[in-house]
Formats: structure tokens, sequence, C-alpha cells
């Protein structure tokens, strides 16, 4: 939106930093264009809102995935001590 800004980072983040500094500018511009909204203070805090909307449906599925994961390795791991403890009878 044509404001330049010093922000300090870690050392290795500034590419980071930049990207995200890029989408912010992105969603700032497109709402503005959506709106007409000239504030921008009210642009910069719809944005965010939508950027922190985003990132919460992000982490949603982040823990839906990490839950199936999680009940797939239990499955898995049930499975081998099934298969292990027939191995073991059968041996008998």
């Amino acid at each position: 939106m044509g404001r330049v800004f010093s922000v300090s980072c870690p050392d290795g983040e500034e590419e980071a930093l930049q990207a995200v500094a890029r989408d912010l500018d992105d969603k700032m511009r497109a709402i503005r264009a959506r709106t007409h909204c000239q504030n921008r203070e009210e642009l910069a805090v719809m944005a965010a809102l939508q950027l922190g909307y985003d990132l919460s449906k992000e982490k949603n599925r982040n823990q839906n995935a990490q839950q199936a994961f999680e009940e797939r390795i239990l499955l898995l791991q049930r499975t081998l001590e099934e298969a292990l403890v027939e191995h073991a009878v059968k041996a008998e």
C-alpha cells in the first residue's frame, strides 16, 4: 500500500517476513478494491482479521490431519502387535 516499515526479525528470516508483508499488502489491496474503503487502518484491521481467520482454519485442518495420522499409527501398531502375537503362537 505504498508504505515501508523497518521491522527487526531473526537472522535468515528476512525473506519470510517480506513474503508475509506482501501477503498482507495483497489482502489490503483486495479488500480496498472490493469495499472501496480508503482508510488504511480499517483496511489493516480487516486484512488482519481475514489472515487470522485463514490461520485459524489452517490450524484446525492441521489438528484434524494430525489426529487422523495418530489414529492410523495406533491402528498400525495394533495390527503389528496382533501379527506378532499370532506369529508367536504359531511358532509354539
